[in-house]
């Protein structure tokens, strides 16, 4: 199974206050260690929620951890 990480960039034109996924009108979130056709499925449930647009940019892992990992170490809660 390979693992693949991406940066999905989301546009909503029309933001939507309150809202968890569009409160903003562009926001950036992270994929990663999930195989391509996972990442697809992420992609449709943006469009499915609402979105206007889904920028897809392949990134590395490395890229990857260095976002996420601060939300992952155990140093963030303890």
């Amino acid at each position: 199974m390979d693992q693949c990480f991406y940066r999905l960039t989301i546009t909503k034109d029309k933001p939507v206050p309150g809202s968890y996924y569009f409160e903003k009108k562009v926001d950036v979130w992270h994929v990663g260690y999930f195989p391509y056709k996972d990442v697809l499925k992420e992609v449709e449930q943006w469009y499915e929620r609402g979105a206007d647009a889904v920028e897809m940019e392949m990134i590395t892992q490395v890229q990857f951890d260095k976002v996420i990992r601060p939300y992952t170490d155990e140093k963030y809660y303890g």
